[in-house]
């Protein structure tokens, strides 16, 4: 058993380890139906905060298809549910922007064996104030000299996919300030603390009109890269896997896409 264990560990972390937080040539696993439970229960959903639109509507659905389910999300950066889940936190589901920290869980044997798989994918763009006052226009004019840069935290997926297009360009700027989701970077420019940040493409969706996206070439961006797994011990294994079945299967992508993210396997 302890063999079978870390043979499956091995295999996780090859699958997600990495020295960039995604991996476009990761293909995702083709969806397969499963039954959820035929009796009330309830689902528990640890998803990253970017992913809070599409999941919530995920979990609509589901209770929809399902009569008597009902899914409790917890939506939190994705640093923070890891460490939830190492210390023992309760889930069934997870859902992850950043590889790395997936990679976490499958070291600590938290994830149900086959489960983990490519999800969705996102880009990033840089948000400035309404105007874009500091003239914006590039990944570069985020070193200039008087420049207030705002980035996810170093242990943030959002902070790692935006330290891996700078660090592409050889650009190391010390933000003026940092925090744990792309909704608390938007935050940052909307009040001003900062001119410029990095987020997630879909996170300019219904951001407040005192700010405005600059897209990034394709070149300069990065498809990030989310991952979905059944937890090893979900207290609802059955309704884990039909979740996640239904996450990838037609009408979850549908979601998805409806909430501005990209098609499985999109490239850099």
């Amino acid at each position: 058993m302890v063999h079978r264990t870390w043979l499956f560990v091995a295999i996780a972390c090859s699958w997600f380890a990495c020295s960039r937080p995604a991996e476009p040539n990761q293909s995702a696993a083709a969806p397969v139906a499963v039954a959820a439970p035929d009796r009330p229960h309830q689902l528990t959903v640890f998803a990253t905060d970017s992913a809070r639109a599409p999941c919530t509507a995920l979990a609509r659905l589901y209770e929809q298809q399902h009569p008597g389910a009902s899914v409790a999300l917890r939506c939190e950066g994705g640093a923070q549910l890891v460490s939830a889940l190492l210390a023992g936190a309760p889930a069934d589901v997870v859902v992850i922007a950043d590889s790395s920290l997936m990679s976490r869980l499958a070291a600590g044997a938290l994830l149900a064996p086959g489960s983990p798989t490519e999800l969705t994918r996102n880009r990033l763009a840089l948000v400035v104030a309404k105007g874009n006052p500091r003239q914006i226009q590039t990944l570069r004019d985020c070193a200039r000299t008087g420049v207030r840069l705002a980035l996810g935290a170093r242990s943030a997926s959002i902070g790692r996919h935006g330290r891996w297009v700078l660090s592409r360009l050889e650009l190391h700027p010390e933000p003026a300030v940092e925090a744990p989701t792309a909704a608390g970077v938007l935050e940052h420019i909307a009040a001003g603390r900062a001119d410029v940040g990095i987020v997630y493409q879909t996170t300019l969706r219904g951001a407040p009109d005192t700010v405005q996206a600059v897209e990034l070439p394709l070149a300069d961006n990065t498809a990030a890269l989310y991952s979905i797994s059944a937890v090893r011990e979900a207290p609802e294994p059955q309704a884990a896997a039909a979740f996640r079945a239904l996450a990838l299967g037609a009408d979850g992508q549908r979601q998805f896409a409806e909430h501005g993210f990209l098609p499985q396997g999109t490239k850099d």
